[in-house]
């Protein structure tokens, strides 16, 4: 055990334990690593559930030499935001940026400035093996409804398994906004063990994001390799609200698979979600462009030859907005696509707000893939700024789409509307 200790301080930190510092020391020592996130949402998308809004935050330092800090992905938000954070003993906020956020285990990393962190603010450390003990004492540090920087002293009670949307410790600690990205410390090893991530509206209880979920995230971003799970042609059926192994929906129709097909490993390596959860995170960092699957089928093991799409951090994404409509593109190659696979570019509306049009009659809504803007068809987002940009504004634009829905008769239903546009902006417009 002292030889684990050791080695999770040299990869993920150097925080004291318990055995050298009383529990007010590390109280005050996690609480100058943690941070105030302050962010400010400008055009939001659909995983921000909002078009635009304000909100604060927890974080925490954990690598101090690259200005890291860790928090929740909702946190640090998914859409076109402006993040600010600030230390204990700080007066003013400084500016921070998205370097990496993962959607399966609303994780986010990002960075700041290396020399704005205190000189007291230390990295904290992670024991990325923990397993679950009811009862083992923990504290959190946050801002739950806006009392800043407070400590919170509670137990771990138990663990609760959404299946598709994860595994979470449970907690007694508090946990209200606010809360969410701060650091859950175990007192026996003055480590980290998880951090607070959403609560029950019915109960008391907080759901804290497990440390082996963001060590395999960190681990991965030290060694200079992408921690995003990589993306296939094909997903694997959802039974009773759980994940299988067996193969349901084929995006890519060049793919040697069949629907029913049972996955046993890939690359040679033994797999099956109950032991190693979703394909994508068991094959979290993996490089290379195909993979090996061995799925059982009518009886026989067969070998089938599968491309693989490196992923992206889910804030890596080109958008427009115009006159309240924020807008993204995507080829639909991933598994949360159920619609089937093309190379053209789909343009989806992420979010809507009250700029957009003043009148009750908008005919789609968040999730809408827009077919057409005027007679402009199959392209992608560049090529339709660069229009609209030319376009007098108070000339009117016609939009024509259909519903985004997994009910096949809503594919059907074109929708239309028309606007001027307005508040013209993109994500590479500050870069042109």
């Amino acid at each position: 055990m002292k030889w684990f200790f050791a080695f999770t301080v040299l990869l993920f930190g150097n925080f004291g334990f318990s055995a050298e510092l009383g529990r007010s020391d590390l109280i005050e020592r996690a609480t100058q690593a943690t941070v105030l996130i302050k962010a400010n949402l400008k055009h939001g998308v659909t995983e921000d559930g909002k078009a635009k809004g304000r909100w604060s935050g927890s974080g925490f330092v954990i690598d101090k030499a690259r200005g890291w800090v860790l928090t929740n992905a909702h946190v640090a938000g998914y859409g076109a935001v402006e993040l600010r954070v600030r230390f204990k003993d700080q007066k003013k906020f400084t500016n921070a940026k998205r370097v990496f956020l993962d959607t399966k285990h609303d994780v986010a990393v990002i960075s700041v400035d290396p020399e704005v962190i205190p000189d007291t603010s230390k990295d904290l450390g992670f024991y990325c093996d923990y397993k679950l003990r009811r009862g083992d004492g923990v504290f959190s540090i946050g801002h739950p409804e806006g009392q800043e920087f407070t400590a919170s002293l509670g137990v771990l009670s138990g663990e609760k398994d959404f299946h598709v949307d994860g595994s979470f410790y449970t907690t007694d600690l508090v946990t209200e906004a606010g809360s969410s990205g701060g650091p859950v410390i175990e007192l026996g090893s003055g480590q980290v063990v998880g951090m607070m991530t959403a609560t029950f509206s019915s109960s008391d209880l907080g759901f804290m994001t497990k440390s082996k979920e963001m060590c395999s995230i960190i681990g991965l971003m030290r060694a200079e390799r992408s921690p995003a799970r990589p993306r296939f042609g094909f997903q694997t059926m959802i039974v009773d609200g759980e994940l299988s192994p067996v193969v349901g929906s084929i995006f890519d129709q060049a793919l040697n698979l069949v629907i029913g097909d049972e996955i046993l490993s890939w690359n040679g390596n033994l797999w099956h979600p109950e032991s190693n959860g979703d394909l994508g995170d068991a094959m979290r960092g993996y490089g290379e462009d195909r993979m090996q699957l061995s799925v059982m089928r009518d009886g026989s093991e067969v070998l089938v030859d599968v491309p693989v799409q490196k992923g992206r951090s889910a804030h890596e994404k080109d958008w427009l907005f115009v006159s309240g409509l924020m807008i993204t593109e995507d080829n639909k190659v991933d598994a949360t696509f159920a619609s089937g696979n093309t190379n053209k570019p789909v343009l989806v509306i992420e979010s809507i707000d009250s700029n957009f049009d003043e009148t009750n009659d908008i005919e789609f809504y968040r999730g809408s893939k827009i077919v057409k803007v005027d007679d402009l068809e199959g392209i992608g987002l560049r090529p339709i700024y660069t229009y609209l940009e030319a376009l007098p504004e108070d000339i009117e634009v016609e939009i024509i789409g259909r519903v985004f829905d997994r009910n096949p008769e809503s594919y059907t239903s074109l929708m239309k509307h028309s606007f001027k546009i307005k508040d013209l902006d993109c994500s590479w417009c500050n870069n042109k």
